[in-house]
Formats: structure tokens, C-alpha cells, sequence
């Protein structure tokens, strides 16, 4: 369908991979895009100018040693860190980065969650919008499962901290497996509607493994259910995040999962 565009969470070494099973766009990891060296990352630029690799995304936004709902946060790290992480993302062409990033809002035993909850808020208003109007990226909050997160795990709360923020450049990502895993419901899409700018995809019933023909997943609804609040009239990307199985390959699942997505 070409009211949707498709992407792969995937690490840089599979970019051609990306490009030949004919994806849209590749989402990068902006953790390990931080890390890198200059050198390497004017490399990465150069081979995704050379070769057509489209990277528009990046998930993994804030490594987990910057601990933003914590008593006394170091701000000034994760500072040096989104500026340089997020400038970087501006030179590869990366329009939105994921904000799951779990181990740095999870918020510790004797803090409440409204106090995580504000801090959060506090967080992405003063320290990540700056950054993200700056370099005119949107930081899009991912919703966890209750095994992963203790902050952020409904769309609802997305929302909630969505208008706290008041931000064009803080939307919301969501992520059909985390979704499914905490039983969250339709109607807190569709409440969220004019927020969502992301997608991620995986089978909740096969644990997190890629898309395919016959899984037991009703990947229809979902899509039907953009379609209805109007995501595929916008940039309309759904990202494949998932798991490899042991008998199978990358560029086999990233084929099966992209046909049946077509198709619906």
C-alpha cells in the first residue's frame, strides 16, 4: 500500500539489507549513534549519500546511566549527551527519535510516581525540546509493558505528559507489542490521535517476533484503526521491531513482515 511507509529497527550493518527488501527507511539506534566516533559517523553519512539509505528515525533516545526521574538528575550530562546525539541525527536525516529509553525514566523505590511523573515532564520540556526545536526533531514517547517500565505504559499517560509538555516537538510513538502486552485499548489511540507521529510493530502472541502470514495477530485492525484517525494522510511510518527466530534470517523475516503489511 502506498499509504504507509515501512521501516526496520535495525544497526547499521544492515542498511543494504533495508534498502533491498524495499523499505522505506531504516531506524537507527540514537544510543549507538552517540557513541560513535566523528570519523565513523561522516562515514555513515557519506555511505547513506553514496548508497540512498533513508534513515528517518532513531529509537533508543536516552541510555539508561542518565537517570532523569531521580533526586537531583545530572542535567548537564544529559545535556552534552542530546546535543550531541541529536545533532548527529539532524546530519543522517533522522526526523524522529523514540523516546523508550526505560533504564533513564524508570523512576527508583521512594519516589512517588507523581513526582516521576512531573520530573518527566520537567525533563523533556526544559532539556529535550530545546534540543529537539533546535535541530527540528520530534521526540516521540514510547509505551512500555508493565515488565519493562513503571512510568509511560499506556497511551493515556503518553497523552498526559503530551499536553503537560505543550510541545509540537514531544509527540507519541505507539507499539503494537507493548500495546497488546498491557492490554491497553483502541479508544486511547484514537483520544491520541493528533499526537501519534510513530509506529512500532511486532507479534505480541510470538513473543516480539517479526511479522507473518498466519501468526494469529489481527495486524488489520491496527491498520484499519490508522487509516480511521488519519495517520496514513501524514508521514504514516510503521517501524518492524522485533525479534529474529533461531531457524529463520533477518532479510527473510523483513520480507514476510513487509508482504503482509502490504497486503492489509
Amino acid at each position: 500500500m502506498a499509504d504507509f511507509r515501512f521501516g526496520f529497527t535495525r544497526g547499521f550493518g544492515d542498511a543494504e539489507i533495508i534498502k533491498s527488501v524495499g523499505a522505506d527507511y531504516h531506524e537507527a539506534n540514537l544510543s549507538n549513534l552517540g557513541e560513535l566516533s566523528d570519523d565513523k559517523v561522516d562515514e555513515l553519512i557519506a555511505e547513506a549519500a553514496q548508497n540512498g539509505y533513508s534513515y528517518e528515525a532513531a529509537n533508543c533516545m536516552i541510555p539508561g546511566e542518565y537517570k532523569i526521574t531521580i533526586d537531583n538528575p545530572d542535567y548537564d550530562a544529559a545535556d552534552k549527551y542530546l546535543e550531541k546525539a541529536i545533532s548527529r541525527a539532524k546530519r543522517l536525516g533522522i526526523k524522529i527519535v523514540v523516546m523508550g529509553s526505560s533504564g533513564a525514566r524508570n523512576f527508583p523505590e521512594g519516589v512517588s510516581y507523581d513526582t516521576a511523573f512531573e520530573r518527566l515532564v520537567y525533563f523533556l520540556k526544559n532539556h529535550v525540546v530545546p534540543v529537539c526545536e533546535k535541530y527540528n526533531i520530534v521526540c516521540a514517547l514510547e509505551n512500555l509493558s508493565y515488565g519493562e517500565s513503571n512510568i509511560l505504559n499506556k497511551i493515556e499517560e503518553s497523552l498526559r505528559v503530551v499536553e503537560a509538555v505543550g510541545s509540537p516537538f514531544v509527540k507519541i510513538l505507539v507499539d503494537f507489542y507493548h500495546f497488546g502486552h498491557n492490554k491497553d485499548s483502541f479508544d486511547s489511540i484514537r483520544k491520541a490521535k493528533d499526537h501519534i507521529v510513530h509506529i512500532h510493530v511486532a507479534s505480541v502472541i510470538n513473543n516480539r517476533a517479526y511479522p507473518t502470514f498466519g501468526d494469529g495477530e489481527d495486524y488489520a485492525e491496527l491498520v484499519n484503526l490508522l487509516r480511521e484517525i488519519g495517520y496514513d494522510k501524514r508521514e504514516g511510518r510503521i517501524s518492524f521491531e522485533a525479534r529474529v527466530p533461531e531457524n529463520k534470517e533477518f532479510i527473510d523475516c523483513a520480507k514476510d513482515s513487509l508482504a503482509v503489511f502490504k497486503n492489509l
